[in-house]
């Protein structure tokens, strides 16, 4: 691996010798920070070689004086909101800052939103309200909602996902002859819950009113987070961030060291709560990134299918480099897979179209629709790798997110997309899925191959 991603990996515990300083310090910096690394780091330089001391020291010690500053408005923060409960049962904290508060090591603490699990969501979001911070992203699937104030974000869950296979687990990925179309059939994952009275089970109120879970419960958490951001590739939000983040790996270690630890405790969470695919990815990735698995279960063996959209599941190889740095979507990877991939529901796809323009760094992207459909909902994907956009149509109402300029719902129903794009690239990846009233997903094609051009690419 690189110089730069050799760093990274020795600050979060790998046992690797630093011989390399060929990197760029301004880079390692960034990514010290995302991989929220800067504490560690800090503790051990003092034990690495000096070029690395000289480079690195100072820069490095005032990112740990950030994050402690950080951790000390979190922790104030979480103590108004329990306060302003009252007699309601607290929330619990997980990820980011929680296992340096459990372990009582401030190297530890990371800091970026507050991630609150809640007995009542609704009575959360109204303390919230009246402490002054404002909605800044809307309910999806277990988060209740994002809300801010002063540069401090929280957000609410319901519960934590433990994902899991489940069927696709069984499935053979082998992909089609080029030119054909991959029908891949309904492969519903798996997830269970970890909810509010279960992560109180055992949890320890450890500065202030802060409360986190147990160190078992709280290594299964981050197993299942890193689990999930790995698997799911088709998540924008994550793109800008490395696909692994090794703060999170690098707790498993002090978690399993933690004097509460309990290996058959945690052994038995990992059956209730079906984590084993979790649990043994996460033994794979540290035993591949710092060099053992800490957690009491059997490492996990590659391959790992990953989710490219709704139930599209493929064997995308890992490559170990680019999951330590942001942009890590490799589009060729995914073109490389069909010209079509469509889910085998039983109904036919709708006849829609795209079209492509390119014009220098100018993309825009026209989707066609049918005239009519009976489905409540429909729902798109462009996707570009570094960029790209989620977009709803439901009620005539067009709704994205995304790293568009401009949308529009034009006449005769075809949605447009319009893109600066900062590289040269030559793929898109465009999809199209319907859903009932339930949700329920009627069909979907993706199409992973789509040529930028300065002509329209024409109906597919």
């Amino acid at each position: 691996m690189s110089a730069l991603t050799s760093v990274l990996r020795w600050a979060a515990g790998a046992d690797i010798t630093l011989t390399d300083p060929d990197f760029d310090d301004q880079q390692l910096l960034y990514l010290i920070d995302q991989h929220a690394l800067a504490g560690r780091l800090l503790r051990r330089l003092p034990a690495g070689p000096q070029w690395l001391r000289y480079r690195l020291g100072v820069p490095v010690a005032q990112q740990f004086a950030d994050t402690l500053t950080r951790a000390a408005a979190h922790i104030r923060a979480i103590d108004d909101i329990v306060a302003a409960l009252g007699d309601q049962p607290p929330p619990i904290l997980v990820k980011g800052m929680a296992t340096g508060l459990l372990t009582g090591d401030e190297h530890l603490l990371r800091c970026g939103d507050i991630d609150l699990v809640c007995a009542d969501g609704a009575s959360l979001i109204e303390v919230l309200t009246g402490l002054g911070y404002q909605r800044t992203r809307q309910p999806f699937l277990h988060e209740l909602g994002e809300l801010t104030r002063d540069g401090i974000e929280i957000d609410v869950h319901a519960y934590l996902p433990v994902p899991a296979y489940g069927a696709v687990g069984c499935t053979d990925f082998s992909s089609p002859e080029h030119g054909e179309t991959w029908r891949q059939p309904r492969r519903p994952s798996a997830m269970n819950p970890i909810r509010h009275d279960r992560l109180a089970d055992g949890g320890a109120v450890t500065v202030g009113r802060v409360s986190v879970a147990d160190p078992c419960l709280l290594a299964i958490v981050l197993c299942a987070h890193a689990f999930l951001n790995f698997t799911n590739m088709w998540s924008l939000s994550h793109r800008a961030k490395p696909c692994v983040k090794l703060a999170e790996l690098a707790d498993l270690h002090d978690l399993v060291r933690h004097k509460d630890f309990d290996p058959a405790r945690f052994a038995a969470l990992v059956d209730d709560l079906d984590a084993h695919d979790a649990v043994r990815w996460a033994g794979w990735a540290s035993t591949t990134l710092l060099g053992s698995n800490p957690l009491p279960v059997p490492a996990g063996t590659e391959p790992f299918p990953r989710c490219l959209w709704w139930d599209f599941w493929a064997h995308i190889p890992a490559d170990r480099e680019a999951l330590l740095l942001p942009g890590w979507f490799d589009l060729s990877a995914v073109s490389a897979l069909a010209d079509r991939i469509e889910l085998d529901s039983g109904r036919h796809a709708p006849a829609w179209s795209v079209e492509v323009y390119r014009d220098e760094r100018q993309a825009t992207v026209t989707v066609g629709l049918p005239q009519r459909t009976d489905a409540a909902t429909e729902r798109g994907r462009v996707d570009f790798g570094t960029i790209g956009t989620e977009w709803v149509l439901s009620g005539g109402e067009l709704t994205a997110v995304g790293g568009h300029h401009a949308i529009a719902l034009l006449p005769g129903r075809r949605v447009r997309l319009c893109y600066h794009l900062a590289d040269t690239t030559a793929q898109v990846l465009v999809g199209v899925a319907e859903q009932d009233a339930a949700g329920t997903l009627l069909s979907a094609v993706l199409l992973p191959a789509v040529l930028l051009s300065r002509i329209p690419v024409g109906a597919r």
